[in-house]
């Protein structure tokens, strides 16, 4: 199970230095002499700052897939696009708050499914019971401990 928790989102620019070349994973390459750039986080995370949130995940029904949402992580959530098959959602189920993929499969069937095999998708047999507030765009996940979890993280 994952529950979301809304965080409050400043929405001053946040520069920080980009560095425009790639950077492999696989065998080092030579280092490159590059001149960074200013990039405003916030610009990148939040297109649409007037109907954008943050959202911090609880839970572990979306670890292990192709989202890279771990519990603890920080969600960028966009309600200004139209949610398409495949795309991670902040959906309302029965009054409740989950983050899930919509999935729309034979016909007209829809399913919210987590990334995670250990936990059963569900139908979307009511929907009247049933909302997506948003579609998820970033996430934001700490490899270190340190200031996002001492700051952010709810307990």
């Amino acid at each position: 199970m994952c529950e979301v928790l809304f965080v409050p989102v400043t929405r001053r620019p946040l520069w920080l230095t980009f560095f425009d070349s790639m950077v492999p994973a696989g065998f080092p390459s030579p280092a490159e002499d590059h001149r960074g750039e200013k990039l405003d986080l916030n610009r990148l995370l939040l297109p649409h700052p007037d109907s954008t949130y943050l959202v911090r995940v609880m839970g572990d029904s979306m670890t292990g897939g192709e989202s890279g949402i771990r519990d603890g992580a920080l969600l960028a959530v966009d309600c200004q696009l139209r949610a398409l098959s495949g795309d991670v959602v902040i959906a309302v189920v029965e009054g409740q708050f989950t983050v899930k993929r919509l999935v729309k499969r034979a016909g007209e069937a829809w399913f919210l499914v987590p990334d995670n095999p250990s936990y059963p998708e569900r139908a979307i047999t009511e929907p009247d019971l049933f909302d997506v507030w948003g579609v998820v765009t970033h996430v934001v996940t700490e490899i270190r401990r340190g200031r996002l979890s001492a700051h952010v993280r709810v307990s």
